[in-house]
């Protein structure tokens, strides 16, 4: 139990020296990838708000043309009937002319008739046509006949007069409906014309809208361009940072054995047995930091129930019950003596750094990391097993599913 304290403790002050920037390292911060994470999040959100603004101005824009479709039939009909109208007010004046015709023609028919009846009439008496016509008659008999003949003659004249009369008052009365008519339909043209261009002015301003918003996706497409470019770089820089940390903690830990081997004095036959035990060991410990054999007395879960290091121990108990914090197991299991690198592996322990990214889908905590279990890898996806106080199930298993895969620690058996 010492040696995993001491062994502990080597580590610890491994990743301090790596993460202060000793032998020359540049400091990498853990949050660069979840900043540059957050950033995505948030413009996915600012362009799913954009395209939902873009729909609604594509519906108006549709709403629009739609209507101005209907305007312009309107105006069509409307352009029909004042045409029919026209036609109807221009027969109707060519009747009220031929009706004019006609009293002019019926009132040069009565003068006729009048001259005939004052040739017949003879020297006039009265000035009145009808009655010398009547007081030259040779006897009683025709001046009945003459009488008969002029109220016969006025009344016909006055009928078809009246008649003539009337036809083209109807005419006229007919001709000023129809102008009337004409002028409402010209009033109704006019206002649809109004109502038109009132919606082209409001499709004018709809499609600009509409494209200044497509402008802004494209804006938007441009920029999570580059922040994907950046996610991808901060998670390769805090990658290589991890790695250093590793190899510096790995050899702290070296240096410390030496240290303690060199540093054992053999006093007496018996402490030279023991000597040559610890150096034994000290040269089985060697050789496990080598691959060759892992570190021993892991039985049991020494870890906090709920935590994801409990879970990963329940699954995996060839882990270390020594090993810190999540974030911490990378550098633990390998001066243990495991393989650690950034291959996918089923079976394995994946090791996700403070503040790190799971996957785009959450981050882990700044202070302790995290660590899950391998139970699915599909080329650059793995398929994992975790538990923790923030998941429905703390005792695990809770499932998901994450990307990228090769960008995080895996420590193999």
């Amino acid at each position: 139990m010492k040696a995993h304290q001491l062994l502990t403790g080597i580590l610890a002050a491994g990743l301090i020296l790596a993460s202060a920037g000793a032998v020359g390292a540049t400091p990498v911060s853990a949050s660069a990838s979840s900043d540059a994470q957050n950033a995505i999040t948030a413009n996915k959100s600012k362009t799913e708000l954009l395209l939902d603004q873009i729909s609604t101005a594509n519906s108006k824009v549709i709403k629009l043309n739609n209507d101005i479709t209907a305007k312009n039939k309107s105006i069509a009909a409307t352009q029909d009937k004042i045409d029919d109208t026209t036609k109807t007010i221009t027969k109707l004046g060519g009747q009220i002319t031929e009706a004019k015709a006609e009293v002019k023609a019926r009132d040069n028919v009565m003068k006729k008739q009048l001259k005939s009846l004052q040739k017949q009439a003879g020297d006039s008496v009265t000035g009145n046509v009808y009655v010398d016509f009547m007081l030259n008659s040779q006897s009683l008999s025709d001046l009945v006949s003459r009488s008969f003949t002029v109220n016969k003659l006025n009344q016909a004249n006055k009928d078809a007069m009246d008649s003539v009369v009337s036809a083209k008052n109807k005419l006229a009365g007919l001709q000023k409906n129809q102008e009337d008519k004409k002028t409402s339909l010209v009033d109704s043209k006019d206002k649809l014309v109004s109502d038109k261009a009132n919606l082209v002015s409001l499709q004018k301003e709809a499609k600009a809208e509409q494209s200044a918003l497509n402008k802004k996706i494209k804006a938007n497409r441009s920029t999570l361009v580059k922040l994907q470019a950046t996610f991808a770089k901060a998670q390769a820089a805090e990658a290589a940072a991890y790695t250093k940390a590793l190899e510096q903690a790995q050899a702290a830990a070296r240096q410390a054995r030496l240290a303690k081997l060199a540093s054992t004095t053999v006093v007496t036959k018996k402490a030279a047995t023991v000597t040559t035990s610890d150096t034994t060991t000290t040269t089985n410990q060697n050789n496990s930091s080598n691959g060759a054999t892992h570190d021993a007395g892991d039985s049991g879960n020494s870890y906090a129930w709920g935590q994801c290091t409990w879970y990963v121990k329940s699954v995996a108990p060839w882990a270390g019950n020594m090993w810190g914090n999540g974030g911490q197991w990378g550098a633990s299991a390998q001066a243990a003596g495991f393989d650690v690198d950034h291959t996918p592996e089923v079976g394995s322990i994946i090791v996700f750094l403070p503040g790190q990214s799971v996957g785009g889908h959450w981050t882990a905590d700044p202070s302790y990391g995290h660590v899950a279990y391998v139970v699915g890898v599909s080329g650059n996806e793995v398929t994992i097993h975790q538990g923790g106080m923030g998941f429905p199930t703390p005792g695990g298993p809770n499932e998901d599913t994450i990307g990228n895969a090769t960008s995080y620690t895996y420590i193999h058996h």
